[in-house]
């Protein structure tokens, strides 16, 4: 498991994390300090908090001017709504589960994260709001979550099952951003031990974390249902000082899912819709093990094309 942070080249000067996720986010890099900023004030109605329907818990609203909007469960950081612009605006994220009688928004974390079980639900809150600051800008929501050592949790995938929470405490990142058509997800989990004696702390094994999600189409399909999910695409392994490779796959007709740094993607088909539909984990690659001060990065997207 410790290969992961070797292959990546981490390093252990504690130096401060940037205020957003670096351009190579796949790899592990020295945490440091890992701060909670303060929620901007910028809010100009197209961003809004308030009350999710069926979970009583708070949600961010999202709400493009030039079309678009999401919903993002504050509790889990997930996402129970997704709406692009186009196709006036039709949804497509599905429950979790197949159901007979879809219901849009009847199943909390219909995009979620996916083996992290070492951050309660609860820890998560709202970091920062940001309204659109360009032409073409985003929508921005920062969640952010801090978990003390020990604690129930449930081990990932690759990770040891012990039951218990993080060995050492961590911090979490969860920033949602959403253009028109497109919706990013970018993630930051650090161990926050403090890494003056790394020898004698504690480590955190994450396992192949990331994300999983179930998502439609509106158009018909090209293929007949029930056939075999496209094959991944990935882009040529990258050089010295490029970004870490990007793998995308089409998820489901004009609809595609990137990830970097979670770019092991896992599509099926899925019969919830006719239109089209598949289920979804795009994890990283290896067994993450987190060193005091270790961070992992990455980022997924979906995008109509």
């Amino acid at each position: 498991a410790r290969s992961a942070a070797t292959q990546l080249g981490a390093s252990h000067a504690p130096v401060p994390l940037p205020p957003c996720l670096p351009s190579s986010p796949g790899r592990l890099q020295a945490a440091g300090i890992m701060p909670k900023r303060l929620a901007e004030e910028q809010l100009i109605g197209d961003v809004a908090v308030g009350l999710c329907p069926i979970t009583g818990g708070p949600m961010a609203s999202l709400t493009h001017p030039d079309g678009g909007s999401c919903q993002v469960l504050v509790q889990g950081a997930s996402v129970v709504s997704w709406r692009p612009a186009r196709d006036r605006g039709a949804e497509r994220l599905l429950p979790a589960e197949a159901t007979t009688e879809l219901v849009p928004g009847s199943q909390a974390g219909q995009l979620r994260l996916c083996n992290l079980g070492m951050i309660p639900d609860d820890a998560w809150t709202i970091e920062t709001l940001q309204g659109r600051k360009a032409t073409g800008g985003p929508l921005v929501v920062s969640l952010f979550a801090e978990v003390p050592a020990g604690g129930q949790a449930a081990a990932g995938e690759g990770a040891v099952p012990s039951g218990a929470g993080p060995a050492a405490p961590l911090a979490a990142r969860a920033k949602f951003s959403l253009w028109p058509d497109r919706l990013l997800i970018e993630l930051e989990v650090a161990n926050a031990a403090d890494d003056e004696d790394a020898m004698a702390a504690p480590e955190v094994d994450l396992g192949c974390c990331g994300f999983q999600g179930h998502c439609c189409a509106t158009a018909a399909p090209s293929s007949a249902a029930g056939s075999a999910a496209p094959a991944p695409q990935t882009r040529p392994q990258k050089a010295a000082g490029e970004e870490d490779p990007e793998e995308s796959v089409e998820l489901c007709p004009g609809l595609r899912l990137a990830g970097r740094g979670f770019s092991r993607i896992t599509s099926s088909p899925s019969s919830a819709t006719s239109g089209g539909a598949a289920r979804w984990e795009a994890l990283a690659p290896s067994p993450v093990v987190l060193v005091p001060g270790e961070a992992v990065e990455g980022q997924i997207s979906l995008e109509l094309v």
